[in-house]
């Protein structure tokens, strides 16, 4: 396992009040190793939201619950290319209970580390876990434990398993199909001029989902560039306000500095005051002992 692996990992067991901080230390300790590769890349870390927090937790403590939301979405991934409508079906039931149980772990986990989750964020881990049935992405980061945000899985692909048509409907609609068939007479559009028509529906509806595609991957592009810019002024925010951190830091300790001096200082003037009176004294002492000194040698002079 890398560095950063190890990094990331302790982070995302981490509570997130706690995760910003940890992780500008660890970030501070690569710059001072010379690492700034990884400093930078630990500063790009995101912090998870309390849900994302909760599932993360759930995935440490349960990794049993999480294979069975993985081995749901394979299955699902394998019936849907199979168009194997039963397998889905049955499948979608599955899905419902699964994710179900996975929420109940989720909160069950974050009570017994000490948090209670809203109902807003358990909406939340449903929403996730739902996501992570439907997206690889979603999924893989699930499995490692590290989301930081929910995810609400809205774009095209397995997703799009779990709406199957009911059998009912599929019967009415070939049935209508039929007696409109049969219907038909003299003054009706001919069967060929039909065909054409639908064939003309057909392209028509395949250039619209082509275009549709495009204008889709154009926008995941751009979003996924969005995505990086955001990550990267994410980073350069990091850093600087790791920086700055640093810099409040030093300078905290510069201004408790100085106000020691300055104590010091301040006694030192005193000691200064006492001495220089007490000198003073001294001096005073000195003249007066020099003149008696003077008198009591006059004195033994008027003797001889």
């Amino acid at each position: 396992m890398s560095r950063l692996e190890e990094i990331a990992d302790e982070l995302y067991g981490l509570t997130p009040d706690r995760f910003v901080a940890r992780r500008n230390e660890l970030a501070k300790e690569a710059r001072s190793e010379g690492d700034r590769k990884l400093a930078k890349a630990v500063s790009g870390l995101r912090r998870p939201t309390q849900s994302a927090w909760a599932v993360n937790q759930w995935v440490r403590a349960d990794p049993d619950g999480c294979g069975l939301i993985a081995e749901l979405a394979a299955d699902l991934t394998a019936a849907q290319r199979r168009s194997d409508v039963g397998a889905i079906r049955s499948l979608s039931t599955r899905r419902k209970e699964v994710v179900a149980a996975s929420a109940r772990g989720v909160v069950d986990t974050a009570d017994g580390l000490g948090v209670t989750l809203s109902e807003n964020m358990i909406r939340e881990v449903v929403q996730t876990l739902r996501a992570a049935i439907a997206d690889r992405d979603t999924l893989d980061l699930l499995r490692r434990g590290r989301l930081t945000s929910s995810v609400e899985y809205s774009g095209f692909g397995p997703a799009g398993v779990f709406v199957v048509p009911d059998p009912a409907s599929d019967t009415d609609d070939t049935e209508a199909t039929d007696t409109a068939a049969d219907d038909t007479g003299p003054d009706d559009t001919p069967p060929d001029d039909d065909a054409e028509a639908d064939d003309a529906e057909a392209d028509e509806a395949a250039a619209r989902r082509r275009e549709l595609e495009e204008r889709l991957a154009r926008a995941e592009s751009g979003e996924q560039e969005a995505r990086d810019d955001l990550t990267e002024a994410s980073s350069a925010v990091d850093e600087a306000s790791s920086e700055v951190d640093e810099l409040a830091r030093r300078a905290r300790e510069l201004r408790e500095q100085l106000s020691r001096v300055e104590d010091e200082l301040r006694f030192a003037r005193q000691r200064l005051s006492v001495a220089e009176k007490g000198r003073a004294e001294a001096k005073a002492a000195l003249r007066e002992a020099i003149a008696e000194a003077g008198e009591v040698r006059a004195a033994l002079a008027d003797l001889d």
